[in-house]
């Protein structure tokens, strides 16, 4: 019995070097890993692959991804699945199947979207699309998993096709092996079920359809022969049967020359291994997938390919590396710009055959490789205080500061006595605010901005400011306002003020009296900025008060005192100046309408045209002169 179990061994063996199948990548099957009929068996092997490392693991061992064209397999594959062990406590996974697309060949009207199977057809009466297709994965290679899992949640979605890069890694891949013929499950003849060794390397006695190449070892009761081993074969009236028929404990145990009968099926060469035998072949040809025929070994010698050359039965193929894409003389490869399809959150770099997701400036990558914002306050950038915003921050000064120009982070102190308007008579400036202060004689009114001699009702501020009015110099003719008597009308003449930074969230020394109930320290709505919340905040809320000691009242400390008194001389001076200017104009004005009533007596009298005349027209009769002569000459004779 020992010698038949090192038989077997040594065949599994010598098959796994024919198949060239490395031992660090072959897997222990289960008994339940494999599933068999009459059209031959599909397996699922649990080791993450891409798609291309799963199909060359399938013809490898002489079999192909599993291809789902009918109805009747989609339920084996459900059988399969419905018995076997996910391995490591997994409840779900995820396996490669043989559905397979290249760029830009979608085509939504058929049942395969473009798609094809690994053998080279597009043919199927079946298929199982988890989701829509997506337009935009249509320039790029695109492989097909299909999932499985044992959660309640999850089981609607079980055995849906689910189409994805070929590059990256699942859980495993699906096995579809096909042979001449199957032969079916040997009786046990009392010792025990026989163990079925299958050319994919499966030790299992639950098969009920054996493949064609695997050897049935029977065990046999106690006194009778030792355990029979039977090979599945080729026999001379062509059918696929077993190399001997039961009961094979029961005869005397004979010796089997496996080779001597149609040289064992073999092509080329039979050899024989004790209980067991193998096809050989003659150099320059390889073993075909069915372990008997021999086909031209290394059909890649010489062949054209850029990067890979797989052989096939009828050929070669040519396959490109991932990250790149076959070319369309099928020879070359041409480099995939997977940055087409938008793989990145913010920027994609394309690479040969590769590619790099980057941030943007002020984002940086997490753990799961997406873009997050990175937190420019955390370093302290800013002198005052730092609002951070999604990819970059903002700086911002305290009240009574405004930034650098040349650098906003660093703040300056504002100085708010140069901007007119900001006291009524003087202004001390220090850093981050300033104080208004009054002449001697008077007083500063609670608003912090109007003076009022001392001892005046509240309300009546002082009426003169310590700026004089801007006055255009070409108007110097104009006469003063007009003076209305009895009115309460005060003529004002106010330099514009500047606005002050920071005016809409607090109330500045220098607001009017009526604008002081428009509510507290901050805006109208009270609302806090986040980045104005800082240990500094009570320094800034004491910027308007009366924080540093009062300044001397003397002149010297005082700059705009002078200037106060000097004011109201000067308009003392300039009212004396306009009533004699107004004694000036009232003359000329009166002149001036004279001439022009002269000049338009003169121009109408011009207008005037003299008729014309004639000699006659100089002469006239004078009635009566012949009487006046007559009394002259009757008077001088008389004297």
């Amino acid at each position: 019995m020992g010698s038949l179990v090192r038989y077997a061994l040594l065949l599994i063996s010598l098959l796994a070097s024919l198949f060239g199948v490395p031992s660090d990548q072959a897997q222990d099957l289960r008994e339940r890993d494999a599933l068999c009929n009459e059209n031959g068996c599909f397996v699922v092997y649990f080791q993450r692959k891409t798609f291309l490392d799963s199909w060359r693991a399938c013809k490898e061992k002489g079999g192909n991804l599993a291809t789902i064209k009918r109805q009747e397999e989609a339920d084996t594959i459900a059988t399969l699945f419905s018995s076997v062990d996910l391995r490591h406590s997994r409840t779900k996974v995820q396996v490669w199947i043989g559905l397979q697309r290249q760029p830009r060949q979608c085509t939504a009207s058929r049942l395969l979207r473009g798609f094809s199977w690994t053998t080279g057809d597009q043919d199927t009466q079946y298929t199982n699309w988890q989701r829509e297709d997506s337009p935009s994965t249509c320039l790029a290679p695109r492989c097909v998993v299909m999932g499985y899992s044992t959660s309640a949640d999850e089981q609607p979605n079980n055995f849906k096709w689910l189409d994805g890069s070929c590059s990256v890694p699942v859980d495993g891949y699906l096995c579809r092996y096909t042979y001449k013929g199957m032969c079916h499950a040997l009786w046990s003849e009392g010792g025990g079920n026989a163990l079925y060794t299958t050319p994919f390397e499966l030790l299992s006695p639950l098969l009920t359809h054996v493949p064609f190449g695997s050897v049935a070892t029977v065990p046999c009761p106690e006194g009778t022969k030792d355990e029979q081993s039977v090979l599945c074969m080729l026999r001379e009236d062509g059918s696929v049967g077993w190399s001997r028929d039961a009961p094979l404990c029961s005869d005397p145990p004979i010796s089997q020359n496996w080779c001597e009968q149609d040289n064992g099926g073999c092509e080329h060469f039979c050899r024989e291994a004790g209980a067991h035998y193998y096809c050989e072949c003659s150099d320059g040809f390889q073993l075909g997938e069915d372990g008997q025929s021999c086909e031209l070994a290394d059909v890649c010698q010489g062949a054209p390919c850029e990067f890979e050359c797989l052989p096939l039965s009828d050929g070669y193929r040519c396959a490109c590396p991932e990250g790149y894409m076959l070319a369309p003389d099928e020879r070359g490869c041409l480099d995939v710009d997977e940055c087409l399809q938008s793989p990145c959150e913010q920027l994609c770099v394309n690479a040969p055959g590769t590619f790099e997701c980057r941030c943007r400036d002020g984002y940086r990558p997490d753990e799961e490789g997406e873009c997050e914002d990175v937190d420019e306050c955390a370093n302290d950038p800013c002198e005052h205080a730092c609002e951070n915003t999604q990819g970059s921050h903002i700086c911002h000064c305290h009240l009574g500061y405004s930034p650098l120009p040349e650098d906003p982070s660093q703040c300056q102190d504002i100085d708010e006595c140069q901007i007119a308007g900001t006291c009524d008579q003087m202004c001390v400036n220090y850093d981050g605010g300033f104080e208004c202060y009054c002449e001697v004689g008077y007083e500063l009114m609670p608003d912090q901005f109007s003076c009022r001699k001392i001892g005046e009702e509240d309300g009546q501020p002082a009426s003169h400011t310590d700026w004089p009015p801007e006055v255009d110099e070409t108007l110097d003719w104009l006469t003063d306002p007009p003076i209305v008597p009895g009115s309460d009308v005060i003529w004002v003449t106010r330099a514009p003020q500047a606005e002050l930074p920071f005016s809409s969230e607090k109330n500045s020394p220098t607001q009017k009296p009526e604008e002081k109930d428009d509510d507290t320290e901050m805006g109208g709505d009270g609302h806090v900025p986040d980045w104005f919340e800082s240990d500094d905040r009570a320094e800034l809320e004491a910027v308007p008060t009366s924080t540093t000691p009062p300044p001397p009242t003397s002149p010297a400390l005082t700059p705009t005192s002078e200037c106060g008194n000097s004011v109201q001389g000067d308009r003392e001076q300039k009212q004396g100046s306009s009533w004699l200017l107004v004694g000036l104009l009232v003359p000329i004005c009166i002149f001036i309408v004279v001439m022009v009533a002269l000049g338009i007596v003169y121009c109408t009298r011009c207008a005037v045209q003299p008729r014309n005349k004639n000699t006659t027209d100089c002469y006239h009769w004078i009635s009566g002169a012949h009487d006046k002569q007559e009394a002259l000459f009757s008077h001088i004779s008389s004297g």
